[in-house]
């Protein structure tokens, strides 16, 4: 047994010297992540086993319209507080925790505002279904992300075995209760109500057990609900951008065709989680607690040793993708194109750890032109190419979006 730790100590270490970069400290935070995103890719794969066997395409469809749209109000919760948050306690600040997490409730209040406004429009314009759907679930907003900033507290402090395990018990009973509702009932507006109201009583628990058990110290600093608040405009922005595929596709094309593309999207969703979780959730409190020298010398090496994981990976999700949809989803056999488009453009997602150092080590100019840049053009390529080319317009908007946007993060790096 100690021969062949010490096996695997010297492999480590010769890979640290090939990567540049500390092997054990990126493989506990990442095993403890990865055991988390297979739970989730494992809880996603059964709700995805529910909604093709239970639900029919159109009733799918307009459940995923409606979390798109709750997707763009959850952005008044200000979620850029957890950036923040993150970046302050990784340096021993803990106190910001508190004051980033009264912003994001007393925010959260204009999403239910808007949430329960949009109620009443569907109401009066007769759409019973949208209608209720809304009013049901906008009250619950005003929870629904604040409660999820116990995890900005624990990514900051880098403690991701508390953070994987909080997340595995998020997702299993969240997924549980959804389940059983897909199971019971084809009526959105129950659906709706249990997935917004497990959500809400899930991470409630958890963040009323973190904070009980781990409090955060009473060192404080200024600038970090500032900073949270800058971040939360520009994701307004971006994951606005992101939920819009969705919104177009169904007013333009319907329910069903929403749903096609859901699925094809679903595969390399769930692959994007374990990526980010390196390039993002990872990266971003080691690269804010480093010099920015020494970041610049690092990072394109660090960039490429990851492409010789993503590159082979992302081969191996396109052929096999054919035979698991076929085998899983057979309603959904028209979205295996699709999907596996989308999953080979994977093998490119470390490119994205430019952006994740911008963001942890550029000015607030810089951050705010990157991530406009890439929201804007999101928007405009969506606008013009999902009228024009339906769902392979939504599918090729990303692409030509993210080339355009790596090119000028990489500009900005260099200027750091």
């Amino acid at each position: 047994m100690n021969l062949i730790l010490k096996s695997i100590n010297r492999i480590i270490g010769h890979g640290e010297q090939i990567a540049r970069m500390d092997l054990k400290v990126l493989l506990k935070g990442f095993t403890w992540l990865s055991l988390s995103q297979v739970v989730g890719i494992s809880t996603a794969l059964a709700l995805a086993l529910a909604y093709a066997h239970f639900l029919p395409k159109d009733v799918y469809g307009t459940y995923k319209y409606v979390l798109a749209i709750f997707g763009i109000l959850t952005l008044f919760a200000l979620p850029g507080m957890d950036s923040a948050t993150q970046k302050w306690v990784a340096t021993g600040k803990e106190g910001v925790f508190w004051k980033t997490f009264r912003k994001r409730v007393e925010w959260a209040g204009v999403g239910v505002a808007i949430g329960l406004a949009m109620g009443l429009y569907y109401l009066v314009h007769g759409n019973a279904l949208l209608a209720y759907s809304f009013l049901i679930a906008s009250p619950l907003l005003l929870v629904l992300d604040p409660f999820s900033h116990f995890n900005a507290l624990l990514v900051g402090r880098q403690q991701y075995r508390q953070s994987s395990r909080y997340s595995i018990g998020i997702q299993l009973a969240t997924s549980a209760i959804i389940l059983l509702t897909v199971y019971l009932t084809r009526n959105v507006v129950i659906i709706v109500g249990f997935y917004f109201l497990s959500f809400v009583i899930a991470r409630g628990i958890a963040f009323w057990h973190v904070i009980k058990h781990s409090p955060p110290n009473d060192e404080h600093e200024d600038g970090a609900v500032r900073y949270g608040a800058h971040f939360s405009i520009i994701n307004i922005i971006g994951v606005g951008a992101g939920q819009l595929d969705s919104i177009l596709l169904f007013h333009f094309l319907g329910p069903v065709a929403l749903a096609v593309y859901s699925f094809g999207q679903a595969a390399a969703d769930q692959a994007k989680k374990i990526f980010k979780t390196v390039t993002t959730v990872i990266a971003f409190p080691k690269f804010a607690s480093l010099n920015t020298e020494r970041l610049k010398e690092e990072l394109p090496h660090k960039i490429l040793v990851a492409h010789l994981a993503t590159v082979p990976l992302a081969l191996i999700f396109v052929l096999i993708i054919p035979p698991f949809y076929h085998l899983l989803f057979p309603a959904y056999a028209e979205s295996i194109p699709y999907a596996q488009v989308m999953a080979g453009l994977l093998a490119f997602f470390p490119i994205r750890m430019i952006s994740t150092a911008v963001n942890a080590k550029g000015s607030i100019r810089d951050i705010y032109a990157m991530n406009l840049t890439a929201s804007v053009l999101q928007i405009a390529f969506l606008f013009v190419m999902v009228p024009l080319y339906g769902i392979w317009g939504a599918i090729l908007a990303t692409p030509i979006q993210t080339l355009i946007t790596n090119v000028y993060s990489v500009w900005i790096f260099k200027r750091l």
